[in-house]
């Protein structure tokens, strides 16, 4: 059993640095699903020796859980079944919690595998952007389904951007000082990438390091930090001549790499866009998420929601380009249009409690780290399909496995 264990544990982290590096383009080999499968079956394999660190957190999440699964035997009446199970998977991936739970004798390993994933994407990212926008040939090839591989959601890399620089100040006595500085360039590079491609990935960078970084109490960190920091100068006189000289063509949201296009992400997290498309981009979500309030507060649907099966996108009557949308871009309204405003507001405590030890400084060091890449995940969340997929469930459940294993043995 415990070389099967090994065995599953090495191919979650292949999996993982699938996901990390390559994002949409592998959402549907259905890798992540057939590695939860299998984690389920493990859990029930070892489920005399199992023990779990249980507290009010984790009886919610489990609760969520059995929801869901009614939810979906209810769903399977009136809808078509694979449909329904898509949809259940807004929380059933939370079984990835348990499933690294069964690893927390490992977490050593975890940890450096963590690292050596992250400390090579940026280089990933990089080279992902110069495909995607400089080699045509690699806009329409495609491996899995319809998504061409190379195809990356940038709010998705503005969170593993910010777990990259977390890991390396964790690490930094690792890195030779060449890896420093270019993995600072990289990383300055990439964020100003991704910030002009999207204000969600922007967003949650930043409000992420700022949070770990000013709650942070530990001097190792510190010093970590002033190590890449000097860094920096050289590294701008490097990045700003490149980025102001790339031309690539605007993406399908009429967006493309430029301090312009910078201005206009940060303007409009203020006020009113400038932009023609960014204003369109915010009604449309404001449209949407209004109508799903509305509704989610009548007599019909306060308790119970919509369910599970159906599009959201049709039934709530949304016009789109995006014919396979079926969810608002927000996994929290999501909850409340499918399962209604009590589990909705179950779910608002959940996160409550998860982030409520941040601000009132009772973490340490690795625990304040977890919970500020959590919360990055929790804001990308609110402005897009996140959660809801396995480019981001697999990863996000993950996490929260990690804080509790390090909670459970501090």
């Amino acid at each position: 059993m415990e070389a099967i264990k090994n065995l599953y544990l090495r191919f979650y982290f292949i999996v993982m640095a699938l996901y990390v590096y390559l994002n949409k383009g592998v959402a549907y080999s259905f890798l992540v699903e057939a590695l939860w499968l299998m984690g389920i079956i493990l859990l029930f394999l070892n489920r005399r020796r199992y023990t779990f660190y249980w507290d009010k957190r984790i009886k919610l999440l489990l609760l969520f859980l059995i929801v869901s699964i009614i939810y979906m035997i209810k769903g399977a009446i009136s809808y078509p079944l694979m449909d329904v199970i898509r949809d259940s998977f807004i929380f059933q991936y939370g079984w990835f919690v348990f499933i690294i739970f069964l690893f927390q004798e490992d977490k050593e390993y975890i940890w450096d595998r963590l690292f050596h994933i992250y400390k090579w994407f940026p280089i990933f990212a990089l080279f992902n952007f110069f495909l995607l926008y400089f080699i045509p040939f690699f806009e329409t090839f495609t491996v899995f389904g319809k998504l061409p591989i190379v195809l990356y959601k940038y709010g998705d890399m503005g969170v593993h951007l910010l777990i990259c620089t977390i890991l390396v100040l964790f690490n930094i006595s690792k890195l030779s000082p060449k890896w420093k500085a270019t993995l600072v360039i990289l990383i300055i590079f990439n964020f100003l990438t991704l910030a002009a491609y999207s204000r969600s990935g922007m967003l949650s960078y930043i409000i992420g390091i700022f949070c770990f970084l000013y709650f942070n109490k530990d001097e190792t960190i510190t010093l970590a930090l002033k190590s890449l920091t000097k860094h920096i100068p050289l590294a701008l006189l490097i990045i700003i001549p490149i980025y102001l000289t790339v031309q690539v063509q605007e993406n399908f949201q009429g967006r493309a790499v430029g301090f312009g296009q910078l201005k206009e992400n940060i303007t409009s997290l203020a006020g009113t866009p400038e932009d023609a498309t960014l204003e369109k981009n915010v009604l449309w979500r404001l449209l949407w998420w209004g109508n799903i309030l509305d509704y989610s507060f009548s007599k019909e649907y306060f308790a119970t929601g919509k369910g599970l099966g159906m599009s959201l996108a049709q039934t709530d009557e949304v016009i789109t380009s995006d014919e396979e949308l079926r969810s608002p871009h927000n996994f929290h309204l999501n909850i409340m249009a499918r399962f209604g405003v009590i589990l909705f507001f179950v779910w608002m405590y959940w996160i409550y409690l998860m982030m409520k030890p941040i601000f009132k400084k009772q973490l340490g060091t690795l625990s304040l780290a977890i919970s500020c890449i959590i919360m990055a995940f929790l804001l990308n969340a609110s402005f897009d399909v996140f959660l809801e997929g396995p480019m981001g469930a697999f990863p996000f459940w993950t996490w929260v496995g990690l804080l509790f294993i390090t909670d459970a043995q501090t």
